[in-house]
């Protein structure tokens, strides 16, 4: 019985759009007369998104149990800490070995990794061909800032990298840029 492996407590998503409000400008025409034309046609948008980290269950580096499967250490501690970093993500000390052919007492999914931020932009410009045909030039922005997003610690207790984050999920910051025709 524990939290369930996908359990994210907290998330928040915001989606937002906005037509910049720019006016009409003049050009002339070939014929020698004015003509106004639209400057308009600019959107910017965004995706924000921000939660909590996922449950993880700390493991025993060596099996102390004769099944063939993984053991789980004893806690004789509360594993969290106040201030958590990559390097010490939770508390090590906190989980011992089990005797050899015993179960440790530790839950499963009892403690959280690290929770993740990403921001997403985009700029369209759309250009009017005919009446019922456009053409959208648009430049998208996946993870602006750049953020990493880390994974799980390592679990493994009694592993010398036990409590360490050394990767990351999702990708790094990607730029494209496409033309859309719209009709």
């Amino acid at each position: 019985r524990g939290n369930s492996p996908f359990d994210i407590r907290h998330r928040l998503t915001v989606a937002w759009n906005y037509a910049l409000p720019f006016g009409k400008g003049r050009k002339w025409l070939s014929g020698g007369g004015p003509a106004e034309y639209a400057l308009g046609g600019w959107q910017v948008n965004g995706i924000s998104t921000f939660q909590t980290g996922l449950p993880f269950t700390p493991t025993a580096n060596s099996a102390t149990v004769n099944t063939g499967t993984g053991s789980r250490p004893d806690r004789i501690g509360d594993g969290k800490l106040d201030s958590p970093t990559v390097d010490r993500w939770f508390d090590t000390a906190a989980f011992v070995t089990p005797a050899q052919f015993t179960y440790g007492n530790s839950g499963r999914n009892i403690l959280y990794g690290p929770g993740r931020v990403n921001f997403d932009f985009s700029l369209f410009k759309e250009f009017r061909i005919t009446e019922g045909l456009k053409l959208q030039f648009r430049t998208e922005f996946f993870n602006l800032f750049n953020t990493p997003q880390f994974d799980l610690p390592n679990a493994a207790i009694g592993a010398s990298s036990a409590g360490t984050i050394t990767g990351i999920v999702g990708t790094p910051r990607q730029i494209q840029f496409g033309f859309k025709v719209v009709f």
